[in-house]
């Protein structure tokens, strides 16, 4: 497998993803990074030759450039999003090593100093550039970095056709729940501005309305229909990925979506009476109880009629295995 500096580079970002939502531990973070960056120096210094600081600055260069096009791209719901996979480092460290929550405290008062990028960022490629053990095994790890999936939502994927939106603006459940905003507009997505408040009349409703509408079609012209969660702000169909749903909504919708495949494949498995509806097995005999409404009516009068003919000198049991036969005699056609 041979790589670019370009696909170098993307895989350097989706070990930075990996490790803020904690998929990597720090130390193979730290030495992901570093295997990029030996990889990244045979492709700019492929004989090796030139010094080692230098060689350390053409590798720097090229991150740099990817990392600022990155940033200038991040928009205030992104670092939003952001910010919420790094509180949430942050409270898995102190919970579960807490002497690498207090690292990782002491690096971030460390870069509050305000330290140069290319003073903080050449340290450890310096280092990595220096390391001929790790040379030897950069191009197998990198392997096995590219051979890893990526992260996924776990919501279906897919969208309208006309959508600006893309898969990786979806969040996940605990993003949403978490309070990140939508990724397309930046607006949040629970509250109550678009609700009917309590004891709120109708014509003052639609009132309130009407400036948060107009607003909406002055942003969002021509984009077609809009969607909220529950009351809160008014989304774009066609701007705003549709919000995550939780894990036991996503088991429901399955458990109903499940249900008429089910009832069908029940349904040719039994086959049913035309007359009564109950499932046909054997040498099946329609029972009077289970006859429609006026079906039944019919046929009780038709018993009544026939009791009231029989002869007075049979007896009780002659009369009721009469009746019985007569009413078995009812078949399905």
């Amino acid at each position: 497998m041979n790589f670019t500096v370009d696909a170098l580079i993307d895989l350097r970002s989706r070990i930075l993803d990996n490790y803020i939502v904690g998929r990597t531990s720090q130390e193979a973070f730290r030495l992901d990074l570093a295997a990029i960056a030996v990889e990244i120096d045979r492709l700019l210094s492929p004989a090796g030759q030139a010094p080692l600081e230098e060689r350390a600055a053409r590798v720097l260069t090229e991150i740099l450039a990817d990392s600022r096009a990155r940033c200038a791209a991040v928009t205030p719901a992104k670092a939003a999003r952001l910010e919420f996979w790094h509180r949430r480092r942050l409270e898995r460290l102190r919970r579960d090593d807490p002497q690498g929550y207090e690292a990782a405290l002491q690096e971030e008062d460390s870069l509050a100093v305000a330290e140069a990028d290319e003073v903080r960022m050449v340290r450890p490629i310096l280092a990595a550039l220096g390391d001929t053990s790790l040379a030897l095994r950069a191009t197998e790890r990198v392997r096995a970095i590219a051979d890893q999936s990526p992260i996924e939502a776990d919501q279906p994927q897919g969208h309208v056709p006309d959508a600006a939106w893309t898969d990786d603006d979806r969040l996940l459940w605990e993003e949403f729940a978490g309070g990140v905003p939508c990724q397309g507009c930046g607006r949040p997505f629970l509250g109550d501005e678009t609700r009917q408040r309590d004891a709120e009349p109708w014509p003052s409703y639609r009132k309130r309305l009407e400036p948060i509408e107009a607003e909406f079609r002055s942003q969002h012209p021509d984009h077609g229909t809009s969607w909220t969660v529950g009351g809160g702000p008014a989304h774009c169909r066609r701007c705003c990925a549709p919000h995550p749903l939780s894990a036991g909504q996503i088991e429901q919708i399955n458990h109903i979506l499940s249900k008429p495949a089910q009832a069908a494949v029940n349904e040719v498995a039994r086959k049913r009476c035309g007359t009564c509806h109950m499932p046909v097995e054997g040498d099946h005999v329609c029972q009077l109880a289970d006859l429609p409404k006026r079906l039944r009516a019919v046929v009780e009068a038709v018993i009544e009629r026939e009791r009231g003919r029989e002869p007075t000198s049979r007896t009780k049991d002659q009369a009721s295995g009469d009746i019985a036969r007569r009413s078995r005699s009812v078949r399905s056609p």
